[in-house]
């Protein structure tokens, strides 16, 4: 293992494979459409912020803003509602839950070493930095951090969190709250998902409830809840460093063998998911779509 990956790995270790991209990699997509970014001056104001609040608290930190996530076109396709892309997608990747483990160095798994010759991902070098520090070290400097990103994303945007996990959970949290208060409410898509959820039960599934919002989320977070199990949990004395919450685990290690059969069940039920929704999909991707770019705008993670 190269030391890039080991200080990635180091930083990222405890995130959801849906916040990798910050870390260097890129995540498959999830159960709607990643909205592109519009700008990044305003990460690029909190990171300078940062950098200076580190300096002033005895720690390097440098700016580092991710290149912007260009999904290949394909995918962008997919996920903007086109049933025919969404449909050689899902074959292939299902919910996008166990297929970064069966195609890891195509989708940029962090675990395993890049083809070399593949276009090398855009690390974020603070992550050397963290790999060069002592336990006490790292613990202080991921205060400091903390500290200091709460500062900058305050100053910024004026939303108070407590640090960069935080700011990812409270944006994903307000993608929530409009898309139930938004998409739970559209008739049209109410209408539409109950024939899904119908479709669905008649074939065997589980389906909790038929509103828009977990009618989309159901395959995925399925699959989530089986493989969350499999990685080992973080111990408490590191999940600190990691900005990792009590009782979180890290992301398994699985090899291609493993987590095929898992990756084969997804994409069946993912494949039998979308033949149920085939009218509802086209329109309830897009509209989540822009609620998520809304909502990300809103936080300045857009």
């Amino acid at each position: 293992m190269s030391k890039l990956t080991r200080a990635t790995l180091t930083a990222c270790a405890a995130a959801p494979l849906a916040l990798l991209a910050a870390c260097g990699s890129t995540a498959p997509p999830a159960a709607s459409a990643q909205p592109q970014p519009t700008g990044q001056e305003t990460q690029r104001k909190v990171e300078n912020i940062i950098a200076d609040c580190m300096k002033g608290k005895g720690f390097q930190y440098v700016p580092f803003v991710a290149p912007p996530f260009e999904a290949p076109k394909e995918v962008a396709k997919a996920y903007s509602g086109d049933y025919e892309a969404l449909k050689s997608h899902r074959q292939k990747q299902g919910y996008g839950v166990f297929a970064i483990f069966v195609y890891p160095k195509e989708l940029n798994n962090p675990m395993v070493e890049p083809d070399e010759t593949a276009k090398p991902q855009v690390v974020n070098p603070n992550n050397e930095i963290r790999v060069s520090l002592s336990k006490s070290q790292h613990a202080a400097y991921q205060d400091a951090n903390d500290l200091c990103y709460t500062k900058a994303v305050k100053d910024v945007t004026g939303k108070q969190v407590s640090g960069y996990r935080d700011h990812y959970e409270q944006a994903e949290a307000r993608v929530g709250r409009l898309a139930a208060q938004e998409l739970d409410g559209d008739a049209r898509l109410v209408e539409l998902a109950a024939a899904t959820g119908s479709c669905l039960k008649a074939k065997g599934y589980t389906v909790a409830s038929t509103k828009p919002t977990a009618i989309a989320d159901r395959g995925r977070e399925r699959f989530e809840a089986i493989k969350r199990p499999m990685g080992e949990l973080i111990p408490e004395d590191v999940a600190k460093g990691l900005a990792a919450k009590k009782g979180e685990r890290y992301e398994p290690n699985l090899s291609v063998e493993q987590a095929r059969p898992y990756l084969d069940r997804e994409v069946k039920d993912a494949m039998d998911d979308l033949e149920c929704g085939k009218e509802f999909y086209p329109r309830y991707l897009p509209a989540h779509a822009t609620i998520e770019r809304r909502a990300y705008e809103e936080y300045g993670l857009r």
